[in-house]
């Protein structure tokens, strides 16, 4: 073959490549800004602007009144909807606790299901914008007052993403919360592992009992016991 044949053959093959990945940069990049249609609906949501201070504080005061019958020996019980939860998510998350996410991070929504939780949020750094978004299935697991978060389909847009930002997120913010989060994997999944406190410093004569957890459309309910308990002399 001749040298100026085969030199035009291989500067031909090299711009057919530089074209394929600048293609494929580009359908990647368009990948990564596709907003999920779940993030556009729980975006706009069914609660007036107007209305969705009020409603995220009524959760606040659900989740103390839920605490208050908890501390109380007898059985006990609480549901929440996803509307309530977003609502506290626009407003009062971040008024109150400014702190509570990375600065990089706004705007996050969940979407309940019978199957599963939805999880996104919109990403913008200097470097990457995006919406990314997590599924995850949520329940208890045989360990007492363990609740297990299974993530999977972690995305930026449609495009996969590394799990290991996120994880090292999650685990900054449990220990900014004080929670008690641990990790553990099921099939190639990171499942966080919470757990429910069963006794409280000012109540050392009660133990709380989580009895279940479950996911309805639009909706989380959990439900459990308090029983009182001899406390050790001395």
């Amino acid at each position: 073959m001749p040298v100026r044949r085969a030199l035009r053959i291989v500067l031909w093959s090299g711009l057919a490549c530089l074209l394929l990945l600048a293609l494929a940069a580009v359908v990647l990049y368009r990948g990564t800004q596709h907003v999920p249609e779940f993030y556009q609906q729980v975006l706009t949501s069914t609660v007036p602007a107007a209305q969705q201070f009020q409603v995220g504080d009524a959760l606040e005061r659900d989740v103390l009144e839920l605490h208050n019958a908890a501390t109380k020996p007898g059985r006990w019980e609480a549901e929440f909807t996803d509307e309530q939860i977003n609502a506290w998510l626009a407003t009062l998350l971040p008024r109150n606790h400014p702190q509570a996410l990375p600065a990089e991070i706004r705007d996050p929504r969940v979407k309940i299901s019978a199957d599963s939780v939805q999880l996104a949020w919109r990403l913008d750094s200097e470097r990457f914008e995006a919406v990314i978004s997590v599924q995850a299935d949520l329940y208890l697991t045989d360990q007492p007052n363990q609740i297990a978060i299974r993530l999977h389909a972690v995305r930026a847009g449609w495009v996969p993403v590394p799990l290991t930002p996120i994880l090292e997120h999650v685990s900054e913010a449990a220990r900014r919360a004080g929670v008690d989060l641990s990790w553990s994997q099921r099939e190639g999944d990171p499942v966080a592992l919470l757990r429910v406190p069963s006794r409280h410093p000012e109540f050392r004569d009660r133990e709380l009992q989580l009895d279940s957890l479950e996911l309805n459309d639009g909706k989380v309910s959990l439900s459990g016991h308090t029983e009182r308990r001899k406390v050790p002399e001395g």
